[in-house]
Parts: C-alpha cells; sequence; structure tokens
C-alpha cells in the first residue's frame, strides 16, 4: 500500500484518486479461478454423503427392529443394554471400514480418470496430482464418524421400548405406516437432499448447453486462428504492418483458403479495453467498451455481416486513416435514434499505447453486426474496429477461412508464418472451435460431469432407501393387509394404501427441498450462465424425475 501510494504520486495519470491494493499469491492467480468449482463439488460430496448417511440408518433402523425378538433374548439370558448397544456399534464400525476400504479403491482408480477429465491449463502441467495421506486418513475417519453417529441412532431406538414387549406380541409384527417415524423422516431428509443435488446438476447441464449453443455473431466452422508475437526486430508500426501485410498475401495465395486477415482482436474473446468519448455528447459515467484493430479482410474471414456503411478497406490502411468500424452495440447505445455514420469518437486507450497516437479521433464509417466479445455468456460490449496500420502492440491473431477440412491447414499456418520470418514463432494454432472447447466449455463441462456422477449416486441411493422403507414397511403390515383382504379388501385398495403411505412422505420431501433449493442455490450463481438459479424448467423437471422415481420405488 505504502509503495502504491507512491507511486500514484509520481503517475498520477495511471492511478484513480482512491484504491485499495490487494495481494494476490501465486497459487491463487494459478487456480484462483477453479476455486468456486472446487467448493461447488465439495458441497455436492457433502449433500451425497449426507444422503448415504440417510440411507445408511434408514437400513440399520429397519434390521435393528427387525431384530428387536433376538436383543430381548439376549437381555432375557443377561446381556445388559450397553453391551447390545456396543454389539450394534462394532456392526456398525466394521460395515464403515468395509466401505472406506472399497472406497479407497475406487479413489485410487477413479483419480486417474478425473484428472484426465481436467480443462487443460486449469492446474500447471509441474502439478502432480495424487491420493493425497492426510486427505485420505480424514475421509477414512469421516466414515468412521458418520457410521458411529447413524448406528446410534437405531441402537437406541432399538430400546426406547420396553425390551419384553417383542417377546410378548409374538408374530403380531404390525409396525405399520403409523411407526417408524425416524425411517419418515430419514427418507424426506433424503429425497429433500436429492432435490438438492438433482438441481445443482440440472442447472449446470442447463447453463452448460445455453452457453454451448449460445448465438456467437460469427461462424467458428473451418476458421483457424494463431497468435503471432513479433519480437524486438518490428519496433514501429509500419514494420509490423509490413510483416503482417506479407504474411496475409502468402496465405491468401495458398489453395483450400477462401480468406485470411491478421487483427488486434479475438471474437468472442474480445479486444483491448478502452474508454469512449463522443463528439458533442456528454454523459455522467464512462462510455467504456473494446477497441479491436483490423484489416480489410477481417469482416469477411470472421463472418461479420455490414449493417450500414463501409467496412475497412485497402486504401484505410495504406493510408493510415483514422476511421472505425463500429458494432451495433456501440451504436445502439451511444447513438439512440441517429445514424452514427459520419460521426467523431475517441478511442482514449490510445494515448497510452506501447506506440501512442496523438489525437485519437476517429470518423465512424460504418456499422456491423455484433460479435461476442466477452466470452460467449456475457452481453456483447461496445467495440470500434479501426485500420491495423494505425498503431502497433506487437503481438497479433492471424485468421485464414478453409474452404473444406481446416485442420490440414494449421500446420501450414505456422509454416507461412515462418518462411516469412524464422525468428518469430506462432503460439497455440487452432481452430476456433478448439479453441472454445479449451477455454471457454472445458471448465463447465467437467463441473456439469462431476456433478452428473454424483447426482445419479444421489437419484440411485434415494430410490435403494425409499424402496428398502416401504419393502419393510409393508412386510411389517402383511399380517394387517392379511386381514383387510379377508374383510373384502382387494389388490387395489392394498396397493393404494402402500402407495399412499410411501408417496406422502415422498411428497413432503420435494416441498422441503424445493423451500431448501432456494436458498442454498444461490451460492451456484457464479457457476452458471443464461439462466437463473430458481430456473422454473430446471426445478419442474427434477420435482417430476424424483417423483416418478419415487412412484417406481413404492
Amino acid at each position: 500500500a505504502i509503495l502504491a501510494q507512491r507511486l500514484s504520486k509520481v503517475y498520477p495519470k495511471l492511478y484513480p484518486k482512491k484504491f485499495d491494493v490487494r495481494l494476490i499469491t501465486l497459487a491463487d492467480n494459478v487456480v484462483g479461478r477453479f476455486r468456486e468449482t472446487l467448493f461447488t463439488l465439495l458441497a455436492a460430496v457433502s449433500l451425497l454423503l449426507l444422503i448415504a448417511c440417510a440411507n445408511v440408518a434408514n437400513l440399520l433402523l429397519a434390521k435393528a427392529t427387525v431384530r428387536e425378538k433376538e436383543f430381548a433374548i439376549r437381555n432375557s439370558l443377561g446381556a445388559g443394554r450397553i453391551r447390545i448397544v456396543r454389539q450394534l456399534l462394532v456392526e456398525s464400525v466394521v460395515l464403515a471400514l468395509g466401505g472406506a476400504a472399497v472406497g479407497c479403491l475406487f479413489a485410487w482408480g477413479g483419480l486417474a480418470a478425473l484428472v484426465a477429465a481436467l480443462p487443460a491449463f486449469t492446474f500447471p502441467d509441474e502439478a502432480v496430482i495424487s491420493l493425497n495421506p492426510r486427505v485420505l486418513i480424514a475421509t477414512i475417519l469421516v466414515a468412521l464418524f458418520t457410521a458411529l453417529l447413524f448406528g446410534m441412532a437405531p441402537a437406541f431406538g432399538s430400546f426406547s421400548h420396553n425390551l419384553s414387549d417383542p417377546l410378548k406380541a409374538g408374530g403380531r409384527g404390525n409396525s405399520g405406516f403409523r411407526r417408524g417415524r425416524m425411517r419418515n423422516v430419514l427418507i424426506v431428509c433424503e429425497v429433500a437432499l436429492s432435490l438438492i443435488l438433482l438441481s445443482g446438476a440440472g442447472l449446470t447441464m442447463r447453463s452448460f448447453f445455453v452457453e454451448r449453443y449460445a448465438d456467437l455473431g460469427l461462424s467458428p466452422e473451418r476458421l483457424v486462428v494463431t497468435d503471432v508475437a513479433l519480437g524486438k526486430k518490428y519496433q514501429t508500426a509500419d514494420q509490423q504492418s509490413r510483416f503482417l501485410r506479407e504474411l496475409i498475401t502468402r496465405l491468401q495465395n495458398v489453395p483450400d483458403v477462401v480468406s485470411a486477415s491478421g487483427a488486434l482482436d479475438f471474437p468472442p474473446f474480445g479486444g483491448i479495453n478502452t474508454d469512449f468519448q463522443v463528439a458533442g455528447k456528454t454523459h455522467a459515467e464512462k462510455w467504456t467498451g473494446q477497441m479491436g484493430f483490423v484489416d480489410a479482410g477481417f469482416f469477411r474471414t470472421v463472418g461479420m455481416r455490414q449493417l450500414r456503411g463501409r467496412f475497412i478497406t485497402d486504401d484505410d490502411l495504406q493510408g493510415k486513416r483514422k476511421v472505425v468500424v463500429v458494432n451495433e452495440t456501440l451504436a445502439r447505445k451511444f447513438f439512440p435514434g441517429e445514424d452514427p455514420i459520419g460521426k467523431q469518437i475517441e478511442l482514449m486507450r490510445l494515448t497510452d499505447a506501447p506506440l501512442p497516437v496523438a489525437n485519437p479521433w476517429f470518423e465512424i464509417v460504418g456499422v456491423s453486426s455484433d460479435v461476442k466479445n466477452h466470452g460467449v455468456s456475457d452481453p456483447v460490449l461496445p467495440e470500434a474496429y479501426g485500420p491495423v496500420t494505425i498503431t502497433g502492440f506487437g503481438e497479433y491473431l492471424v485468421f485464414l477461412r478453409a474452404q473444406g477440412n481446416p485442420a490440414p491447414l494449421a500446420k501450414m499456418l505456422e509454416g507461412e508464418v515462418l518462411s516469412v520470418d524464422k525468428s518469430v514463432r506462432p503460439q497455440q494454432t487452432m481452430t476456433l472451435e478448439e479453441a472454445l472447447n479449451q477455454f471457454q466449455y472445458a471448465q463447465p463441462r467437467f463441473g456439469l460431469q462431476i456433478f452428473s456422477v454424483f447426482a445419479a449416486v444421489g437419484l440411485v441411493l434415494v430410490t435403494v432407501g425409499v424402496y428398502s422403507v416401504v419393502s419393510y414397511t409393508v412386510n411389517q403390515q402383511s399380517r394387517e393387509i392379511g386381514i383387510r383382504m379377508a374383510l373384502g379388501a382387494n389388490a387395489g385398495n392394498v396397493l393404494r394404501l402402500v402407495m399412499a403411505g410411501g408417496m406422502r412422505f415422498i411428497l413432503i420431501g420435494l416441498a422441503t427441498g424445493l423451500l431448501a433449493s432456494f436458498l442454498i442455490l444461490r451460492l451456484m450463481k457464479s457457476q452458471i450462465a443464461g439462466i437463473t438459479t430458481y430456473d422454473p424448467l430446471t426445478l419442474a423437471g427434477v420435482v417430476a424425475l424424483l417423483a416418478f422415481v419415487g412412484l417406481g420405488a413404492c
């Protein structure tokens, strides 16, 4: 903070009047953007653990109830309640250890698949991702703790009434739907937690497809791009534009190349941030957006449409004319109800460019269609495109549109760059579709894959949980059902009794889960794009799915 305050006095133009200093560690800089995804996945794992715990508790409760007569006999032969509780807890711990051992095998085998699914550039290539002993020990302890915690509930629940009752009851077994409150509460919790987990997966899926199939405003098919960084050999704007002109001329003469161009703009990732001033207009807030510098073939190569006026021409490039083509968003925002053609606009960032431009006022000569320039999910920013010969930034993007398969042209593009100057190295040559998959879609796709696995496992657990409880209850009711049928009830009456008893708790769980999801899913706001966290289509689909699964289980 002290250093920044001193520098602000030496370079007052580069600092605002009021500012804060924030330190970012190297680790945060490398993996900070992935932290929110990891925390979201941790939350999903926690929900899955709770569902599993509720399921295990339900099964243990059912098992303990079935063994009531056994416990009563043991008690009559001298075993105290503490000893029987201890026996149940030991069984729970053995169960947990067995599950933990199998889980370790899954973790060891699944980690390789997880690392393979990680998006490129998420972690440095030097980072070794392996099973961490401390994390492994911690998860085993969690397994043991949950076994003890949820094993105690059925243990003490078994002795909430007199142990002699089962011996007196003989073989009646009429617990039915009127007993087992704890089991019913656990079913409600399972369904509610599963609804939250499935809603999170549904929102991630909907967000991914909205982002994946968003209208970019251009045609990414058969478009190849490479990043060309010019060295110290190219100091002036003339030297840089001369290199670019020679390279583009070579590329345009290659068979199967429809068009080629060079630019300081990379849709849909955008150009250079700048503030704008418009001649004759005053405004309270800052007018901000982006500026790109392009050659005459850029608009055709990328696939942008001309809406008004004209595009940048070769005469503009050779004469270094201060003219710009603005996108539709800029025209609509800065010139509402007006024709922007012929108006003057200032690109203020050019005064601080590596090769500064004095008096950076430009005449608007055309309006182009909007192209995504701030990622595929965010709204389009105002942008102005000027001649690439106006100034130099020492780095350019080269585009070419292929007639057929673009893959072979990637190597050819790199070769043509080296043939112009062997000291200039092209970087990250790929098709635009590959760039989008790598830099835009990879991370949300990874979150979707992992979330979907968790949600699927949670759904299976809920299905097993509902089925086991209803099956157990029906088994306990067999004598009652037999009496009802002897008194005239038919199969339909019995079916309705069972379905009503089971579905009642599923519907309560769905209602509880919906209320909880409105509170919890807000935390996923940063992980989704294009939809809200209260997306009615997703929530309705999840409710219908869980109701259908619950109905099938009953």
